[in-house]
């Protein structure tokens, strides 16, 4: 059942684990794959991530065919991302239109000029956390030496995605920690409050906030709110002197 109350030694939620949002991981992350489009000579570079239990979870893309790869992010995560991360190793191919192992990514793609296509994992603490997947018009095929420094850029990019995470699971914390701060000040304020108005101490006020928020099923930080605001609280249930219970 839902706690309505804020009590006085209330904690901060842990936060979950990180997952960089979009805004974070574009941030952080492409730039780094604008770089990879001129070092690799190619025309788009595209990051995809998966999350624990491999479902897609977002993409990021750079150069001159950005917009394309982000739009193909389903078929890249369905066609050769899955087999990347079901085989651990790179996939490739110097004729996308005429492979025939990825139809849907194909009809995306060949569409915009891409022939040549070449896969790699990038590794998070985990396990594999996604792919990095460049892409060329001409049809030469790639070459080992091409494979192996996508691999080794793809280390470089993967540990960025884990700079994102933990920017992202900072941003969490601060918010947390600010929305449990403000809460705690508004109580202390309506405290104050109420031990002006009614003559109590600093437990007979709490004690009203809590049995009024009790008694709405709301949040103590709630009526501290109405009452900081000028708004009276209710007047105390009175009591019948028989520990709370109805007269036999």
């Amino acid at each position: 059942m839902e706690d309505y109350e804020d009590g006085p030694e209330q904690a901060v939620p842990e936060p979950a684990a990180p997952q960089p949002g979009g805004d974070a991981l574009g941030s952080v992350v492409r730039p780094a794959l604008v770089a990879a489009t001129r070092l690799f000579l190619v025309a788009g570079v595209a990051l995809v991530l998966v999350d624990e239990t491999g479902e897609l979870r977002g993409a990021v893309a750079a150069g001159d065919l950005a917009q394309a790869l982000e739009d193909a992010a389903p078929q890249l995560w369905s066609g050769p991302s899955l087999e990347v991360l079901a085989g651990g190793t790179a996939v490739r191919t110097a004729d996308l239109p005429g492979d025939g192992r990825w139809p849907a990514l194909a009809g995306v793609l060949a569409p915009a000029g891409v022939r040549g296509l070449l896969c790699v994992p990038v590794e998070g603490p985990a396990g594999p956390a996604g792919t990095l997947t460049a892409v060329r018009r001409p049809d030469r095929p790639w070459q080992a030496q091409e494979v192996e420094s996508l691999v080794t850029y793809a280390g470089v990019v993967a540990t960025l995605v884990r700079a994102a995470a933990d920017a992202e699971r900072t941003s969490q914390l601060i918010e947390q920690l600010e929305h449990a701060l403000h809460h705690r000040v508004v109580i202390e304020q309506a405290k104050g409050i109420l031990m002006e108005r009614e003559q109590l101490d600093p437990a007979g006020a709490f004690d009203r906030l809590r049995k009024a928020a009790r008694a709405g099923r709301r949040r103590v930080s709630e009526v501290a709110e109405e009452v900081v605001a000028g708004e009276p609280l209710p007047p105390p249930a009175p009591s019948n002197g028989n520990g709370g219970r109805p007269p036999a």
